[in-house]
């Protein structure tokens, strides 16, 4: 079974991380790279995409919040042998 849908990734348990590719821009011409990390929950993102949204959709979907930019790497953290209820 092939999961597709921010949904599906729930309900199998996934974590999603998401890691920013941009150039700082508060740096003297932007020469530093951001790379701001963080853990997105997947239940806000759930609630605002919606079930049937597309995971491979979702890096176009996202904005640094420190620099702005919208270069955005997604990883998902996928547990093994272990399936939510």
């Amino acid at each position: 079974m092939s999961i597709e849908t921010l949904g599906e990734a729930w309900l199998a348990g996934w974590r999603v991380k998401a890691r920013c590719l941009g150039r700082d821009a508060s740096t003297k011409k932007g020469t530093r790279p951001c790379l701001k990390n963080i853990d997105l929950d997947m239940e806000t993102l759930l609630w605002t995409r919606g079930r049937d949204f597309p995971i491979s959709l979702l890096p176009q979907r996202l904005k640094c919040p420190a620099c702005g930019c919208r270069h955005i790497s997604v990883m998902f953290d996928v547990p093994t042998g272990r399936k939510r209820a």
